[in-house]
Order: C-alpha cells, then structure tokens, then sequence
C-alpha cells in the first residue's frame, strides 16, 4: 500500500492557480443566482444518501419570508428529527483525510483562499418561540470557518491531487452551490434559495437596520437585490448595474414612505462600488467618463429626486459628492 504523500510547498504553476479559487470561492461564498428546485432536492437528497440517511422531506422556499403560515401546522414540522450536521459528518472527515497528505504550514497558507465572513440569517418577526427555536441554521452554513475550510479542500484536491471521499466532496459541494440556507433535520430539510443577511451583525449594513425593522415579505426582495448587487460589483460590475437597476425598479413599485426612503439611500451607497471597481479586461470603472460610470450616477440623481426625507436626501448627495 502506498505511504501516503506529504506536499509541503507549491510550485509556481499551483501559486498562480490561487487566484483563480479565490476568485471561485468568492463567488460560491457571494451567490447571486440560486440552482433550480430540482437540482437543490437532487443535492440535499445525495447529501443525505451519503449519511447514509433516507431522503427526508425536502422543502424549497425563495426566503425565510416565503414560508407560508400553514407549514407551521403541518405534520411534517412537528417532528422534524435530529438535526443533522453536515459539519461533523461530511466536512470534518474530509478535512482529515487531506490534512493527513499536505503539511501543516501549508494548509494554514490556504487559509485563505474563501473570504472571511459571518452568516447570520434574516429571520422574519412575528415567529413564535416555538418556530425560532427549531428554525435553527446549520453551523455548516452559518460559521465563518466551514466555506474556508471547504475552499482548501477544493485547492488540495483539484490543484494538488490529494485523494478523499469524491462522493461526499460532491455531496458537499452541491450543498453550498444552492446558494442559500440549508435547515437539516432526519424527517425534513428546509432549504432557502436566497441568503437573506441579518444586517444588524456588520457595519456593512448599519446604515440599513431601519429598513429591514419594517421589513415586509415582499420588501424582502428589495432587501436581496441590495445584498446581490453589492456582492457582484466584486468582479462583475456590469452584472451588478444590470441587478442595481432592477432592484431600484422594484424598491419604485413596492416601497413607500420611509422604508422606500431607507431602500433608496441603500441603493445609491450600493452603486460606488460599482463605479469603484476596475477590471483590466473591460472599461476602467474608475474612470468617471466610462459609460458604466455615468449611466449610475445619472440614475442616483434622479433617485435623490425621490427622496422625501430631507435628511436622507442630504445623505445621498453626500454619497454622491465624495465619489
């Protein structure tokens, strides 16, 4: 039988390959499009044979806040199971089996191949005790350290060539491709295609926190269009302003008042980064005289016509000043 090898370095070619995942697992780690129905009940259902687990009861919602009144009463959430941790039983294992053919320093300098970040999901108000008690997110897909532990592995395996549990990689790996919150039990699985963000946790979204106080099931939308449009200004700016225009057609038609206000102001601070970003393959976004740029700041202006908190529509043209 083979000694099993021990990579302590990479070479120059695997060096260049680490911009490439961090690139990769941004994205995975920022989703800004969710798999279909089909394909998130085939991913959690593999999930599950791999526990060697029968397939539970598999629910697909949009967002938390789509969840209707009548599941709550239903049979199958009265006796969800044990939860299931995806952690313990598919990641860990897989983490060992690597970390036992790759050094110690080099899989710390790894580390940092997925992005720091921390998953507190958006719970609606009004859940009783009962709901938020069982309602509760997986550490897998809630903890800073999982994705970044998952992107090592993917390096180690796909660059280096280490050898692991393909299937439950696999598993793994379409779990995290849904793009959304995972709610593992023995008899059910809830899963969410869009990973609404509690902004209360980050300075991100400070500015933000009234908004999402008075936050509606369909003003929940107007909240995923800001998070997913800020997320692809990371690289994808003309995919952002495609999503940024979007959201500010739906926050028109759906908002009012003060929350309508908030919304806008929110949009207005999400568009810097879009004519922030500068991609050596397309327009220098930095460039105010690119076609990206101003097409964004003519839409802030008008935006500002529609604010009618003087002191947000002051806000907004403090944004707009200090470009």
């Amino acid at each position: 039988m083979a000694e099993p090898q021990n990579i302590s370095q990479l070479t120059p070619a695997q060096e260049d390959q680490l911009a490439d995942y961090r690139q990769k697992w941004r994205n995975l780690a920022f989703p800004t499009d969710s798999l279909p129905e089909a394909a998130i009940r085939a991913s959690v259902a593999k999930a599950y044979n791999c526990l060697n687990l029968p397939t539970p009861e598999i629910y697909v919602f949009e967002s938390l806040f789509d969840m209707p009144d009548f599941f709550w009463s239903s049979s199958c959430w009265q006796d969800p199971g044990n939860a299931v941790s995806l952690q313990n039983n598919l990641l860990q294992p897989l983490i060992a089996t690597v970390t036992s053919q790759v050094s110690g320093q080099l899989w710390g300098k790894l580390w940092n191949i997925s992005p720091r970040l921390e998953y507190f999901p958006l719970y609606p108000k009004g859940w009783s005790q009962d709901v938020q008690e069982k309602m509760q997110i997986d550490a897998f897909f809630k903890s800073s350290h999982q994705l970044r532990h998952c992107g090592r592995v993917d390096f180690c395996h796909g660059v280096l060539g280490c050898t692991l549990d393909v299937d439950a990689w696999d598993a793994l790996y379409g779990l995290i491709q849904q793009g959304g919150w995972l709610f593992p039990h023995e008899h059910l699985c809830i899963a969410i295609q869009k990973r609404l963000i509690n902004p209360g946790r980050g300075s991100f979204w400070s500015e933000n926190v009234a908004l999402v106080d008075s936050l509606t099931q369909p003003e929940s939308q107007v909240l995923a269009g800001l998070q997913l449009a800020a997320h692809e200004s990371q690289g994808r700016p003309k995919q952002a302003f495609e999503r940024w225009l979007n959201t500010v057609s739906i926050a028109q038609d759906r908002l009012s008042g003060m929350a309508r206000d908030r919304a806008f102001l929110a949009i207005i601070q999400q568009a810097k980064p879009i004519t922030t970003y500068i991609d050596i393959d397309e327009n220098p976004f930095l460039d105010t005289t690119s076609p990206l740029a101003s097409d964004v700041w003519a839409k802030c202006r008008q935006i500002i016509q529609l604010i009618e908190t003087p002191e947000l529509q002051i806000q907004a043209q403090a944004i707009l000043r200090d470009r």
